[in-house]
């Protein structure tokens, strides 16, 4: 069945008006993070994702797509995950000797951020720096990767 618009038009109301575009951009969970760095640009500033990542300490990982390096991180300090992920946005390399080395270009092209651990936020940070000692050991990210710590 259809209707034209014209024949209801005068039973609607509006409900909401959204404080932006709607875009669907609701963080999905953190075993479903996996995002390049033009969607965290666009998402990190979200409502949902901003409340999930700046309240959750973790290790997270970024894939360099042209090449299969990873570099493994830790998240335990103001704003936590989101503070880390926020520190990629603006330089691209976050502080980090190994990235340091690359170009903003290359980094906003080709990397990929998702999360391998989280924790909540009174956890103990040297937990999570035994994690992320872990996951470099696993994934071999000090050997074939961009960690050089």
């Amino acid at each position: 069945m259809i209707r034209n618009s014209e024949s209801v038009i005068n039973e609607c109301y509006v409900s909401q008006i959204l404080p932006d575009t709607f875009d669907n951009d609701f963080f999905p969970g953190y075993d479903k993070v996996n995002i390049s760095w033009e969607e965290m640009k666009r998402v990190l500033d979200k409502d949902s994702w901003k409340a999930a990542l700046q309240n959750q300490k973790g290790v997270y990982l970024i894939t360099d797509k042209s090449n299969g390096k990873m570099y493994i991180g830790a998240a335990y300090g103001e704003n936590m995950i989101w503070g880390r992920w926020k520190s990629y946005i603006e330089t691209g390399h976050g502080g980090n000797e190994g990235l340091k080395k690359l170009t903003f270009d290359h980094i906003k092209r080709n990397f990929s951020y998702s999360i391998l651990d989280i924790f909540k936020s009174t956890t103990d940070e040297q937990i999570i720096i035994e994690r992320e000692i872990w996951w470099k050991k696993v994934l071999q990210s000090k050997e074939f990767g961009y960690n050089e710590n």
